[in-house]
């Protein structure tokens, strides 16, 4: 027998709906036993305040044909049936109606019975005969309600699921004392098998370096409810080591107390790779550029070396004419008389020397233009040095001067071109020898120098000078025995020692060996120190800087 009470003619689709629109709970009663039926239609009708739709079916296979045609908010289920007895009847109707809340009707002797339908996942069960409509009605809104909530619960998990299933991030929750609880597929190649990890630590995992402050950013986050962001290396089972970039996120309990903490991991490994590389690339780009520009600088300086090549070729052409005939002239006049003033002798003299000093200057403008192959390239300045004083042995054993050399050791190199840096110091050592008619020392030093720790305030340095540059440092110094006089570089430049009413010392002239010194990159000071004492100053900056 089949009998429906206050049936609706309207379709209800599940308990929020039906409470929400006041309308009623479509029920399912699975009864055989026809006073218990009526007993429980009774309850549903009469005295509670919410409406139910109550259809009564007596066997299984009823029910079966009901819910394929009717959509139902609950089902009453008795276990003892005619056509179905004991758990079979929940396990099949659950079966049928696996998104319909069930409440288990047993007898008196049943109740073990119920209470197993319960743990299999029935809402309830109750005891015919021991409940009222009031009960009845509650039990039915609650089983409504729990399976409303199982469902929802259902759907975010399987939400979760499909998310955490098919990101590439990795996902791990954990308990408040480190024990892993979850981890996402993803998870699997970082930490291998995860259901065997499950309950353990993962931290072991974590590189020896990093795992203290990754611990210590769990301990803080656990203790103060914040979560961290941390980055370290893992090891993974196969031996790699992957960088991970982790942020962590903590759920509280109903005493806002850490109970969880949810790990949302990245490995970013190939970026730091990536970001590694392009460092690289960076540095070995700025290393281009900078030889690039010490290229650009060798160019240009050969250029102008080969510019003052040719503008001393063409003073030399220019003047050496002229001198020749004073030359001629002064011996003439020397040898054969033509003026009767005592001291025309030594006037004529004066000016042979001076003329004989300017030929000496053309002659070295001459051999300094004839050298046209200019090689700049990084030079020792000791050896520069050791090169250009066999030139003026002779002169110096001749003269009665003493030698002193002070070279100093581990010198940087300099870019030069050694043949024209070799000639302007030949050039100064002459000036020197020449100055000490009388005997005397000649001083050659070497140092280097580092301009920020101990700079030199008597020295004007060019702007490319730097003020933590390293410089090396060549002095040339002459002590003599008799007194000089003092001529000019030029306007601004230092007073330097002259040899005859004001000409310039040497083959070349200081004033062009300024112009090649300052041609390689350095700069070079006269400076008079006392009566008989003169100190030539060449400085250059290092072609490569040492570290600080």
């Amino acid at each position: 027998m089949i009998r429906d009470t206050n049936p609706m003619p309207s379709r209800c689709d599940g308990y929020s709906e039906c409470f929400m629109s006041n309308s009623c709970i479509k029920v399912l009663l699975v009864e055989d036993e026809p006073a218990y039926a009526d007993l429980h239609s009774a309850m549903l009708t009469g005295g509670v305040s919410t409406p139910f739709a109550l259809t009564h079916v007596p066997q299984f296979g009823a029910a079966e044909e009901k819910l394929r045609d009717n959509n139902f908010d609950i089902i009453l289920l008795d276990l003892t049936l005619p056509d179905r007895t004991g758990l079979n009847t929940y396990a099949d109707m659950k079966s049928l109606a696996p998104g319909v809340p069930i409440v288990v009707l047993t007898g008196c002797d049943d109740d073990k019975v119920g209470l197993q339908a319960v743990r299999d996942g029935a809402q309830d069960y109750l005891l015919k005969g021991e409940f009222d409509g009031k009960l009845l009605a509650r039990v039915i809104r609650y089983a409504i309600e729990r399976k409303r909530a199982e469902k929802d619960l259902r759907q975010r998990e399987e939400f979760f699921r499909l998310i955490t299933e098919n990101m590439h991030d990795l996902v791990i929750v954990l308990d408040r004392e480190g024990l892993l609880l979850y981890a996402s597929p993803s998870c699997r190649d970082l930490l291998g098998d995860l259901e065997r990890m499950k309950g353990t630590s993962p931290f072991g995992r974590i590189h020896p370096q990093d795992l203290g402050r990754t611990m210590q950013a769990f301990r803080e986050s656990v203790a103060t409810g914040l979560g961290q962001r941390v980055e370290y290396r893992l090891l993974t089972p196969s031996g790699q080591v992957r960088h991970i970039d982790s942020q962590g996120s903590v759920i509280l309990d109903e005493n806002r107390k850490a109970c969880k903490v949810v790990v949302v991991s990245r490995d970013v490994t190939e970026r730091k790779e990536a970001v590694e590389v392009l460092r690289q690339a960076l540095s070995d780009l700025k290393k281009s550029h900078e030889e690039l520009k010490a290229t650009q600088v060798q160019l240009i300086q050969a250029e102008r070396l080969e510019a003052v090549s040719t503008f001393a070729a063409g003073v030399a052409h220019e003047v050496k004419n002229p001198l020749q005939t004073m030359i001629l002239g002064l011996d003439y006049l020397n040898h054969h008389g033509g003026l009767n003033d005592p001291a025309a002798p030594d006037v004529i003299a004066d000016m042979e020397r001076a003329v004989q000093h300017a030929d000496g200057i053309i002659r070295g403008l001459m051999e300094f233009s004839s050298y046209r192959k200019r090689e700049v390239k990084e030079e020792d300045l000791n050896a520069i040095l050791e090169q250009a004083l066999p030139a003026v042995q002779s002169d110096i054993i001749n003269g009665r001067i003493c030698l002193v050399k002070d070279l100093g050791e581990g010198l940087p190199k300099l870019r030069v071109d050694p043949r024209t840096m070799k000639h302007v110091f030949i050039n100064l050592f002459a000036s020197a020898i020449r100055e000490m008619t009388d005997g005397g020392n000649l001083a050659v030093r070497t140092y280097m120098h580092h301009l920020g720790r101990t700079p030199s305030p008597n020295l004007k340095l060019p702007s490319h000078f730097k003020p933590d540059d390293t410089v090396v440092v060549a002095e040339v110094e002459e002590s003599r025995r008799k007194p000089w006089e003092t001529d000019t570089l030029d306007a601004k430049a230092p007073r330097v020692p002259s040899v005859q009413n004001g000409a310039d010392p040497g083959g070349l002239g200081l004033t062009v060996l300024k112009k090649i010194v300052e041609l390689h990159g350095g700069i070079i000071d006269a400076v008079k120190r006392e009566p008989g004492t003169n100190k030539f100053t060449i400085v250059f900056r290092a072609s490569k800087q040492p570290p600080p």
